[in-house]
């Protein structure tokens, strides 16, 4: 079996230099377990057995082109459906989807897709052991954090608290990402994969900071980001927020977490001071990864129940209307209602109402 990952997104030099990796890590996971796999950023480099593609975020417009060009069965790696669900777009699609997938595993995601007959599965984000790992550096920062200061809703308050604690104890911090020149850091960018791990390997504590709508609850969204797994296989000393969500997949004794900002910096100080500790957090943290959160068993879970749907697709009628396949032309050409909301005048009037989904 040929999967086709297209995502047009990763022509971007930034983006590729952040997500690139992972799904590079994904494909070669996916093809040792016999299979072939592949990611285009063009259209024209569509080819196999199974288009993967994604939505949300405006990417409706060209995942219909993708499907458009290929006339197979798709799979849709979605954004949270707390945010960007695009019923429309799925009803006159769903015939050509096997499933949708993505790392959020609250219950609403379920119960939208279900809702038009459509498979889904949370796959969490993962971690390649191959590329994260210990090794013998020696540490030359207090902290570090490889990730953007104003990426999303409640992430300043555990900033604020950051900056303050290390200027106030003369720690060394070492932060990468977009959004720190206003707290005196100049930006950079540190590519996933290789220098990731060497500056993760060259820190005391790593901390890791999701936003408020990462993990809004079990009904609404529980996301955990990459650093999650990636610090973990480094083998490194991980203080992070949203410990309910974190809770699914390490224990306490492998990954601190703290919802507080004032109890996250208590235990950033805690492990700081506490060397043997940290190393001991590191140790079990690294354990749990390499057992149950590598790339390779996401393949798996990823493999087994495209083969479980994809006898579903087989005993569909893929004919529709012409109805159907005029909004289905449509598609390509106009932009998800769900982003009018993103029109600052439109967002203001959201936020007064108290429905705007913080980002």
């Amino acid at each position: 079996m040929h999967f086709c990952f297209y995502f047009p997104a990763l022509q971007d030099k930034h983006n590729n230099a952040i997500f690139g990796s992972m799904h590079n890590s994904f494909i070669k996971a996916i093809m040792k377990l016999g299979h072939k796999a592949s990611i285009c950023t063009s259209i024209k480099e569509i080819d196999g057995d199974i288009l993967i593609t994604g939505i949300g975020s405006g990417y409706e417009k060209t995942a219909a082109q993708a499907m458009f060009k290929f006339n197979g069965p798709v799979i849709l790696n979605t954004y949270n459906a707390y945010i960007s669900f695009n019923k429309p777009f799925l009803k006159r699609w769903k015939e050509r989807i096997i499933f949708a997938y993505n790392p959020d595993f609250a219950t609403l995601n379920y119960k939208l897709y279900n809702s038009l007959d459509i498979p889904y599965l949370h796959l969490p984000l993962a971690s390649d052991p191959d590329i994260f790992k210990p090794i013998n550096s020696k540490k030359i920062y207090d902290i570090a954090f490889l990730g953007n200061g104003h990426s999303g809703y409640g992430r300043e308050k555990y900033i604020e608290k950051l900056i303050k604690y290390t200027v106030d104890n003369k720690l060394s911090i070492f932060l990468a990402g977009s959004g720190w020149e206003k707290f005196g850091y100049p930006f950079m960018i540190i590519q996933h994969g290789e220098q990731t791990n060497l500056v993760y390997n060259q820190t005391k504590v790593c901390i890791n900071i999701h936003n408020d709508r990462q993990f809004a609850g079990v009904d609404k969204e529980m996301d955990a980001n990459n650093r999650l797994f990636d610090l973990a296989m480094a083998g490194c000393c991980q203080v992070t927020n949203g410990k309910k969500m974190i809770m699914k997949y390490f224990n306490n004794n492998e990954v601190a977490s703290a919802d507080n900002p004032d109890e996250w910096i208590q235990l950033i100080d805690y492990y700081l001071k506490n060397e043997q500790l940290a190393q001991q957090l590191a140790f079990k943290a690294r354990k749990r990864a390499i057992e149950e959160h590598t790339w390779l068993n996401r393949a798996q879970t990823f493999v087994e129940f495209t083969n479980e749907q994809l006898k579903n697709y087989y005993t569909r009628n893929q004919n529709v209307s012409i109805y159907r396949t005029a909004l289905r032309y449509l598609d390509q050409k106009r932009r998800p209602l769900y982003q009018i909301k993103e029109v600052k005048i439109i967002r203001r009037i959201l936020i007064i109402l108290g429905i705007y989904t913080k980002k």
